[in-house]
């Protein structure tokens, strides 16, 4: 009997090629799992929503729903404030303020800026400071400091109401301070303005025969009183020679005598101008101050 033979068949390497060896190596890699993994579904997921959106009316569609549910969570009773209350200002200034903010309630308090709303009142020349918060649930609560008016600056505007330092309030009303706060003029007063309050502040005993400061260069004042006298001040320290000229006025009674000018302008020396006589010679007279 003949004995029939196979050929042999190579055995098949079990290792991978290195071709596959790298692939298998890159598809365990974090990144390529996470891919496969996470992103394909997700691409999958967003691909049908990303065909609707294409659609401007299904976008349309989609904004009114959004904005609706999202209209009703924020007006919810909760959250709606149903008035505004105001601290700190005259009747004036708190109808400017009603009037600058433009509110309608009720209102949600998602609907509003605090920070905005602080903004608009500090941007009215009457207020100082200001302060916008929530109180109570319901209520938007606005405290305000507003100026105190110290000075009135005449220029050829009209007449002016400003603080001690020269901030601008607003213009004069008729007669609403009457004679009550002291007159500034002259160009580039209402810089000065600081200074005038302090000069004003050293005439305290003497500020009902003060008519008002006027500056003069933009550099130094003259204090013209009531009764037509003009008194000269020196650019610098003007403070000092105001205290000296009522201690000399105390001693001497200068204020009350027929002067036109005193003329402070060299602090060692004062120079009394009389009042023009029948000729219409102007008289003056030196009087030596020792500092």
């Amino acid at each position: 009997m003949q004995q029939i033979g196979f050929p042999k068949l190579k055995k098949r390497d079990p290792a991978p090629s290195r071709l596959g060896y790298k692939f298998s190596r890159w598809m365990l890699s974090p990144f390529i799992k996470k891919l496969v993994f996470f992103g394909m579904p997700l691409v999958i997921l967003l691909l049908p929503v990303f065909i609707f959106l294409k659609d401007q009316n299904n976008k349309n569609l989609v904004e009114e729903i959004v904005l609706d549910f999202y209209r009703k969570v924020i007006e919810r009773p909760e959250f709606m404030l149903s008035a505004l209350s105001i601290q700190g200002s005259s009747d004036s200034l708190n109808a400017e303020i009603r009037e600058i903010l433009g509110l309608n309630f009720p209102i949600s308090s998602f609907d509003l800026d605090l920070a905005d709303l602080r903004n608009r009142v500090l941007s009215l020349p009457p207020v100082e400071t200001a302060e916008v918060r929530l109180e109570g649930g319901s209520i938007l609560h606005v405290k305000v400091k507003e100026k105190v008016p110290a000075l009135l600056l005449k220029d050829d505007t009209g007449i002016h109401v400003l603080n001690k330092n020269g901030d601008y309030i607003r213009p004069l009303l008729s007669t609403e301070y009457g004679s009550k706060l002291p007159v500034i003029t002259g160009e580039g007063a209402q810089k000065a303005a600081a200074e005038a309050f302090i000069l004003f502040s050293a005439l305290y005993d003497k500020l009902d025969e003060v008519r008002g400061l006027v500056l003069v260069g933009g550099r130094r004042w003259n204090i013209v009183l009531k009764s037509g006298q003009v008194i000269m001040l020196p650019e610098k320290k003007s403070e000092q020679a105001v205290q000296k000229i009522l201690i000399l006025d105390k001693a001497e009674k200068i204020l009350s005598r027929d002067i036109a000018v005193i003329d402070f302008r060299l602090p060692y020396r004062i120079t009394l101008r009389l009042p023009e006589n029948k000729d219409g010679q102007i008289n003056s007279k030196v009087i030596g101050v020792s500092n």
